[in-house]
């Protein structure tokens, strides 16, 4: 509703979705630091989140059609 409010048409960015995934890896660390003082498991999770999440978007943007 606020978008057609404000006159604006079409796709949500590329980008989105590569933000929504930093926010991921964000709180995962973030959790990660405040219950153990260091970064000690949330590597996998941010790795897999990041290859598989960003990887793919970059792969649907620039990739061969």
């Amino acid at each position: 509703m606020m978008r057609d409010a404000m006159g604006a048409k079409g796709q949500p960015k590329w980008w989105y979705s590569i933000a929504v995934m930093v926010m991921i890896c964000v709180f995962f660390v973030g959790m990660d630091f405040y219950h153990n003082g260091k970064i000690t498991w949330s590597v996998w999770p941010v790795a897999a989140v990041l290859f598989f999440g960003v990887g793919f978007t970059l792969l649907n943007k620039f990739g061969r059609e």
